[in-house]
């Protein structure tokens, strides 16, 4: 495992230059954080979150860093302001928002508040 660690940092270092691995770190630092921090975030803060709300808010994260990243920053007109954002607030933002509409969507089911006796 460590020779693949060692001969995929010999590749990128030689494919792209300009990237450090500060880079590498922020960049998925950007990931982890848009992935599972809208989840924890209402998750604790709103009792009727839902596990699809979750899920959405997972993937919605989690595809948004490289799509940001790679697609968007490279844009004509508004990649420059992507571009000094940085990738994490959108991302960001977008995961809460699908977490919320995929919970309005599917709702968790409520349990019965009734005691038997």
């Amino acid at each position: 495992m460590a020779l693949l660690a060692l001969g995929l940092s010999f590749t990128v270092a030689l494919l792209t230059p300009d990237r450090t691995v500060y880079w590498f770190v922020i960049f998925g630092w950007s990931g982890i954080a848009a992935t599972f921090c809208p989840v924890i975030i209402l998750s604790i803060f709103w009792r009727l979150y839902s596990e699809r709300g979750a899920i959405a808010s997972m993937i919605t994260g989690f595809l948004c860093v490289p799509f940001f990243k790679f697609i968007v920053q490279p844009m004509d007109g508004i990649g420059p302001a992507f571009e000094q954002l940085d990738v994490l607030a959108p991302s960001f933002l977008l995961a809460m928002i699908a977490g919320y509409v995929f919970t309005k969507l599917y709702p968790a089911p409520v349990a019965d508040k009734r005691v038997e006796q």
